[in-house]
């Protein structure tokens, strides 16, 4: 097959990664896959595909296709009218959930989605979103990560302070990085502070309004994503506290993978991890205080923080990117009818 995908940007983003990931994949099962995007070429990322920079997705730039998949909502359009092969959208995330209602995007969000594209999700609940909200026939080819690069390091010996990360931009609302930090911060006044040692990982550079709250101990920006798992296998546990518009949560599933285990909020995508939900501890979305219950449960009870680093690295396990990309080649050569994708994870 020949695939197109546009992309809108080159930044260190998840997402980004994602399609990157599905590009080499792709390569490696023997198609042939060309990246467009608006920004540089990704030095971060050891792309195999065909790159090519550009300023608009245009029918002159975008070569004839089997597919051409949209990758964020501002790149379906242009996927649909360049007719230079079959129109993808690859959702990620519902859009519409990061903006107040009735903002005029919105409406331009909720129009893209129903334009005649084959529909792609990483996650059930995306795909029900989709179906329900639109009306419009989607599968879920799910996610994964390079686990090759996440794998557990030694188990750190058990000792004060306890290193607790956070990942993600406090810009991102939905990211509920606030709502950790305040948490956190609730934590370490119930346990006199001198314990727990907060470290922050963020593409973008510390807001005033993060450094406000004076929790956070050691801030990371713009971190080398080769870095990532050094920086997961120095930590104790990992707090996310993601709000329900998060499609997946790839730095949960790293963290997992990397034996460190994770307080999380209950929100469909990282309840759709696995089936026994007992791969983490989890509050209920915006609840700071039950946040900071669910860290301080975690580091009392040894016997816990074990019992959900065993059970993180089980479902980790089944999330390979390689089952992804070959659910994902199994649609786009037509051998499941919608609805019918066997998952090999947990989910």
């Amino acid at each position: 097959m020949r695939i197109v995908y546009l992309l809108e940007g080159t930044e260190t983003w998840g997402g980004v990664k994602v399609v990157l990931e599905h590009a080499n994949g792709l390569i490696r099962l023997g198609h042939t896959v060309v990246v467009l995007s608006k920004g540089p070429p990704p030095t971060w990322f050891p792309l195999r595909a065909a790159f090519r920079q550009v300023s608009a997705f245009t029918a002159d730039v975008i070569p004839p296709a089997d597919y051409v998949i949209g990758t964020y909502w501002t790149t379906v359009l242009p996927a649909v009218e360049a007719e230079r092969g079959v129109p993808v959208h690859f959702c990620q995330g519902y859009e519409g959930d990061f903006y107040p209602e009735g903002e005029e995007v919105v409406a331009q969000i909720e129009a893209t989605y129903r334009l005649p594209a084959l529909k792609l999700t990483i996650g059930p609940h995306l795909k029900a979103l989709i179906a329900s909200r639109f009306d419009q026939p989607c599968h879920d080819v799910g996610n994964g990560i390079d686990l090759s690069h996440f794998f557990p390091g030694e188990r750190r010996e058990s000792r004060t302070p306890y290193r607790v990360l956070v990942v993600g931009p406090w810009e991102w609302p939905f990211k509920g990085i606030r709502y950790a930090l305040e948490g956190l911060r609730q934590l370490k006044k119930r346990r006199r502070g001198g314990d727990i040692w907060v470290v922050r990982a963020s593409q973008l550079p510390q807001s005033a309004a993060e450094r406000a709250l004076e929790v956070v101990n050691d801030y990371r920006s713009n971190v080398d994503p080769c870095e990532m798992p050094t920086l997961y296998k120095a930590c104790d546990l990992y707090v996310s506290a993601s709000t329900e518009a998060e499609g997946f949560g790839l730095p949960a599933m790293e963290a997992m993978a990397c034996g460190v285990p994770c307080v999380l909020t209950a929100i469909p995508s990282y309840l759709s991890f696995g089936k026994e939900r007992n791969y983490a501890l989890f509050a209920p979305p915006r609840n700071p205080s039950a946040v900071a219950d669910a860290v301080d449960r975690v580091l009392s009870d040894p016997t816990l923080w074990g019992e959900l680093r065993a059970a993180g690295l089980q479902v980790a396990a089944q999330y390979p990117i390689e089952a992804a990309v070959k659910r994902l080649e199994g649609v786009l050569l037509g051998k499941f009818p919608e609805g019918a994708i066997k998952r090999s994870t947990a989910g």
